[in-house]
């Protein structure tokens, strides 16, 4: 059912988009283009009312990419909000629609990146490194209810909450189980060292079960636990050596920010240094696996990585902080749009 869901989706986005050049699609005084297919409701949306929707948001361009969605997951609730601009900076947010949705309405928006960065709600060096100027923003909406009381929305936000806890324990069990099954972290460990052997690669193996290929130790101060550290990383998959992230990043070591074998490998290094960090996948994303990863939960990957600086205190961050991490399937029901 949630496959039939999401290829639904897929085939109405890519009609969306294909259509958006239409003149039916109403542009808002922003300049935010959308288009509303109404279900033929009589009952009106009013300011304070709480939407209950299903949404997904795609960015359009060079690639077609998926950066969310809630089918399957968890709805997403929203209150109805009287839309100001804040003193030089205009609104140009789904949320000027909103209140022209009523219950059973599906609905389009889409936002051009271009208009992100000309009226200041985004500086460009502080987008996400794939979104480029050019691209749109495809937003979709189905509305499933609109509550007039924000008690009711809540004893509604409640009971879906714990379907989808349940749903999500029961898909983390599943998941654990098939990893013991599969040999657990002795069977995992052992494949790492198998591949690292066909690769004639030779690594060091933490106390922890993480693999380092120190190619460069670096003569600066230690990595360890409680240390700022600022270094250049890309992340790839073991399988296929596809590459899922690429960044540079600030954080202190210790903090429990990161995947276990991340900062387990880090810990080998000093200022200066470069090398390769192999985690096995027990060590890895065990949950909270980041949207559209070429990747599963307990899947090994390995990480390139240069140590710029280790110091008692922050480097000054050029950009966006993104971190290796996961994203436990708690604090996704409530945020809803970690690494």
């Amino acid at each position: 059912m949630k496959q039939l869901k999401t290829m639904g989706l897929l085939l109405f986005a890519a009609a969306a988009f294909a259509a958006c050049k239409n003149a039916d699609y109403k542009t808002t005084s922003s300049g935010l283009k959308y288009k509303i297919y109404e279900a033929g409701s009589k009952d009106s949306t009013a300011i304070g009312d709480v939407l209950k929707m299903e949404q997904s948001i795609r960015l359009m361009g060079s690639k077609d990419t998926l950066l969310g969605q809630s089918y399957g997951e968890m709805p997403f609730f929203t209150k109805v909000q009287e839309i100001q601009s804040m003193p030089g900076q205009q609104v140009y947010a789904p949320d000027e629609i909103y209140r022209f949705l009523r219950k059973g309405d599906s609905a389009i928006v889409v936002m051009f990146v271009d208009s992100l960065i000309k009226k200041g709600i985004a500086q460009e060096a502080q987008l996400p490194p794939f979104f480029k100027r050019g691209d749109k923003l495809l937003f979709t909406f189905k509305v499933l209810n609109v509550f007039k009381k924000d008690s009711l929305a809540q004893l509604d936000y409640q009971k879906e909450e714990e379907a989808f806890r349940k749903r999500k324990d029961a898909e983390q069990k599943a998941i654990v189980d098939a990893f013991e099954k599969g040999g657990g972290k002795d069977k995992q460990i052992r494949d790492m060292e198998a591949y690292l052997k066909n690769k004639n690669i030779t690594a060091v193996k933490s106390p922890l079960g993480t693999f380092v290929k120190i190619e460069t130790p670096g003569t600066g101060t230690q990595v360890t636990d409680g240390k700022s550290v600022t270094l250049k990383y890309t992340g790839k998959t073991v399988k296929d050596n596809k590459v899922f992230d690429a960044n540079t990043m600030t954080a202190e070591v210790g903090s429990g920010g990161a995947i276990p074998g991340f900062e387990d490998g880090l810990k080998q290094f000093k200022e200066g240094g470069k090398g390769v960090i192999y985690i096995p996948g027990f060590l890895a994303y065990t949950q909270g696996v980041p949207p559209n990863a070429p990747f599963k939960a307990y899947d090994a990957l390995y990480f390139e990585v240069e140590i710029t600086h280790v110091g008692n205190t922050p480097q000054q961050q050029q950009g966006p902080v993104v971190m290796p991490q996961e994203a436990p399937a708690a604090d996704s029901a409530k945020a809803k749009g970690k690494k």
